[in-house]
């Protein structure tokens, strides 16, 4: 009797593997601007960035949008809360709060932006316009595979 030979897995070529590998290399490097210079961990900053752009959010959102674990966001949450860069306003419900950026957290993130903005330019100094509209293009195509892999398991 003659068994098919079971295909194998090359782990550096099985793209789940480098795409994770790629975003926790860039998220590390990119971290040491908002660590060294600001004193921000990569959930302080995910939290900062995402309440400057839109104003209002609560703990389970941002959660839900920065694909981080209820703990991380609370401690993070906690940090920028202590550091006076943010406030938490109940609502009726009191059982959801409010977060909202202070003016010195406002502050904090326009000095971080151009910095952050022009790390990331030099990390795509790396590829060419093509190459760039290329990644974004696949970039979006994945995720949306991806979120109808994710909701085909429901």
């Amino acid at each position: 009797m003659n068994e098919k030979q079971q295909p194998s897995l090359l782990l550096h070529h099985f793209i789940p593997y480098r795409l994770a590998n790629l975003a926790d290399t860039v998220s590390t490097a990119c971290s040491k601007i908002y660590r060294d210079t600001f004193g921000l961990s990569i959930p302080e900053w995910r939290i900062l960035a995402r309440l400057a752009e839109q104003d209002g959010l609560n703990s389970k959102l941002i959660g839900r949008i920065t694909f981080m674990d209820k703990s991380k966001v609370s401690r993070a949450v906690k940090q920028l809360e202590d550091k006076g860069l943010l406030v938490r306003s109940t609502q009726q419900d009191k059982r959801v709060c409010q977060l909202s950026l202070t003016k010195k957290g406002l502050e904090l993130y326009n000095q971080l932006v151009p910095i952050a903005l022009e790390w990331e330019s030099e990390l795509l100094s790396s590829l060419s316009i093509t190459e760039y509209r290329d990644l974004l293009r696949i970039l979006e195509k994945l995720d949306v595979k991806a979120a109808d892999l994710s909701n085909s398991d429901d």
